[in-house]
């Protein structure tokens, strides 16, 4: 399901893959490396606990990125599933690991369902917390909170920094604001940071980010190491590293704040731009998501979550096995009539 805060500060934090849950339907063909979800960004959700204090939304899925990554192109070709790079419903590993039984994989048509369950949703309510923060504020910062083990062999063979910042080689926000979030880390004792290096952002950097029309995206890409005591199963936080993450972010977040403050008065006189800018903002990045932003807009508008699950119930952290396995959706399952995998056909996701 698709989680939303709403806050009234022009920044939101969109989290693509904090999720961990995992349909019946696909956990049930997950290998033994597949259940482990290594790639996820493991307790980000309480990294970023700090919604209240600076009043930001924050939007994130339940579903983990093994099912469907939402940072990726819906439009991505089934041939590139065995390429952790580009992959949107991923057959490997970060490290080229395969996650599923042999002869599992989802095919073209489930990868279709996966979209106009998982992907159309979490973009449609991103979109509408954009339009809403657009209508009153100047400048509207989307920040794509993601997290990785700090060495993937052939995926990040050199560590990663702590921060590696991604923006589109400088196009998908102001460069001053880039530079502010920058500066939060670099100064800070054992922290490093990078700008377009390990990533550069992906598909919601690259479709949301204009920033010649007030909306501004970056990604904030943060090595688990800064916060995790051990970068792999059961993924547990360090309480003094996550206390001392979050201070950096805090200050990192408040700069962005006050630059939006400074730009808004510095604005103040120059004709209101909404809320004419906002449908045109809105249009440009409808043109950049392509076809997969008519499912988006052909939704339901009175829910965030995809209308064929059941009524959503609250995350429960214990759901989650000590040894990082996936919390699997139930209500969802094998459709009566699905044929084997290798046969050539693929099992539909279905609402019980």
């Amino acid at each position: 399901m698709i989680l939303v805060e709403e806050g009234q500060s022009p920044l939101i934090l969109c989290l693509p893959h904090s999720g961990t849950e995992v349909p019946k339907a696909v956990g049930n063909r997950f290998n033994a490396t597949g259940r482990l979800q290594a790639d996820l960004g493991w307790r980000l959700e309480r990294v970023f606990g700090l919604r209240s204090d600076l009043d930001l939304t924050v939007v994130r899925s339940s579903i983990s990125r093994y099912v469907i990554d939402l940072d990726k192109d819906p439009g991505t070709q089934l041939h590139a599933a065995a390429d952790p790079a580009v992959a949107l419903c991923p057959a490997t590993t970060l490290d080229g690991k395969r996650i599923y039984q042999d002869g599992e994989e989802p095919g073209p048509t489930e990868i279709e369902q996966r979209v106009l369950l998982f992907h159309a949703p979490f973009h449609k309510a991103l979109r509408r917390q954009i339009d809403r923060l657009m209508r009153i504020h100047r400048n509207v910062i989307v920040l794509d909170c993601q997290s990785m083990r700090s060495q993937i062999k052939g995926f990040v063979d050199k560590e990663l920094p702590i921060a590696s910042i991604g923006s589109s080689g400088g196009t998908s926000c102001d460069t001053d604001l880039r530079n502010l979030l920058v500066g939060s880390f670099s100064g800070v004792k054992g922290y490093t940071a990078a700008v377009d290096e390990q990533t550069s952002g992906g598909f919601i950097v690259q479709s949301y980010g204009r920033p010649e029309r007030g909306l501004h995206c970056l990604t904030l890409l943060l090595a688990q190491r800064a916060y995790l005591r051990h970068e792999s199963p059961p993924f547990e936080p360090d309480k003094a590293r996550v206390a001392r993450l979050q201070t950096v972010l805090a200050d990192g977040l408040s700069r962005i704040l006050d630059w939006a403050g400074i730009q808004a008065r510095a604005q103040a006189d120059a004709p209101d731009p909404h809320p004419l800018t906002v449908s045109a903002t809105m249009e440009s990045v409808v043109q950049a998501q392509g076809p997969a932003a008519d499912f988006v807009d052909e939704a339901d508008d009175e829910e965030t979550r995809p209308t064929s699950l059941n009524s959503p119930q609250p995350e429960n952290e214990a759901q989650e096995s000590d040894l990082g396995e996936p919390s699997t959706s139930p209500e969802l399952s094998l459709g009566d009539d699905s044929t084997s995998s290798r046969d050539g056909q693929f099992p539909l996701l279905v609402a019980e």
